[in-house]
């Protein structure tokens, strides 16, 4: 039997408690995607949450270190699984005796406490728990040959949780060497080389923050909408948990430039095969980087699970779109192994044939 954790490890910083204004409350508040309002479990009372009218603020790269942010907005616990290494905060009255991850009861406090960067924006969820079953059976229709049943499973265990993204802005200037022409395994027929100076900018490369979860189904629903993010405000958080980074922002930084090259060096191609309507191929491209801007920011999923049988299976799902993936038992399997079945009976019928009436064969 799990056995609940409560623990009550501050990290200083200064505290903004969501109360309800209504009964006074601090534990509990929650706030709800349906009607972007903050809600109260104990009086039902609702207030309406303004959406800001300005995007989330972009910072500069290079003041990072020294501009970082670590007020959180309210007093917080860091809790550490033992098993998948994932690292959640919670608000420091909430209870949690499981990782939303992995679901392990091997969860305990930080060692020690530390000055963790606060999120200088939020996607807020737009899906609401209450419409993840249906998610789940959209998700499930797009599936062929599932067993039996599995339509009518029911989620359990679903728990919303944001994870920390690092968004880039940067601008590049690439000066570059082409060869035009049809490319054979010797050279180029017909070749040409170009050279020039290529300029373009990108918004928004993302970077997952947390090498810590190793959940496989949580990369397939990675396709959030950062233009909608907005300046963090710990009101969004009420009632959910958020997962810490431990990608630093130099290390995300690094990760980024690793998908440019291959970006410019497409673009570059298609530039070049405009102007001169013949194929082109990058031969050498060297890109230097300026003007970074980078976000900081949470965005939301739900974690859940469904029985099917014996087994159990974990489900994630997107908080702001709903996409979903999961593993669902399929009839696949079984049909494969009934076909090799089925395949070494007549083969071996065939071969019994063939050594009793061998005359019959050889007609």
């Amino acid at each position: 039997m799990s056995e609940n954790i409560r623990i009550i490890n501050n990290v200083n910083t200064t505290s903004t408690e969501v109360k309800c204004p209504s009964c006074g409350a601090s534990c509990g508040i929650k706030y709800d995607p349906a009607t972007s309002t903050l809600t109260c479990p104990f009086c039902g009372h609702s207030s309406e949450l303004q959406l800001p009218a300005r995007p989330a603020e972009e910072l500069d790269f290079n003041a990072a270190i020294q501009r970082a942010n670590v007020n959180w907005g309210y007093i917080k616990k860091l809790i550490v699984c033992s098993n998948c290494g994932g690292q959640t905060l919670y608000d420091a009255e909430q209870v949690t005796g499981a990782c939303p991850f992995c679901g392990s009861t091997s969860v305990a406090p930080a060692a020690e406490n530390e000055q963790i960067m606060a999120p200088n924006a939020v996607i807020p969820f737009s899906v609401t728990k209450e419409m993840t079953q249906q998610c789940f059976v959209n998700f499930l229709q797009k599936k062929s040959r599932l067993c039996k049943g599995v339509m009518d499973c029911k989620l359990e265990n679903i728990t919303g949780v944001y994870l920390p993204y690092w968004t880039f802005d940067v601008d590049t200037v690439t000066d570059y060497v082409v060869s035009t022409g049809n490319y054979i395994p010797e050279g180029y027929t017909n070749s040409q080389r170009f050279s020039g100076v290529f300029y373009q900018t990108f918004d928004d490369l993302f970077v997952f923050a947390s090498d810590k979860i190793r959940n496989p189904y949580l990369p397939k629903i990675q396709r959030f909408d950062f233009s909608k993010a907005v300046p963090y405000s710990p009101k969004y958080l009420a009632g959910y948990a958020a997962e810490r980074y431990t990608v630093g922002l130099n290390d995300a930084f690094e990760r980024a430039k690793k998908k440019i090259p291959r970006l410019i060096d497409r673009d570059i191609s298609i530039f070049e095969e405009n102007v001169i309507k013949c194929r082109a191929y990058v031969d050498k491209a060297t890109t230097t980087y300026y003007n970074a801007k980078y976000r900081y920011l949470l965005a939301p999923v739900y974690i859940a699970t469904y029985r099917y049988k014996k087994n159990k299976f974990q489900v994630a799902i997107n908080g702001q779109t709903g996409q979903t993936y999961c593993d669902a038992p399929s009839k696949w399997p079984k049909m494969i192994i009934a076909l090799a079945i089925a395949g070494g009976i007549t083969y071996l019928i065939l071969m019994i044939l063939f050594t009793l009436f061998p005359d019959f064969f050889s007609i």
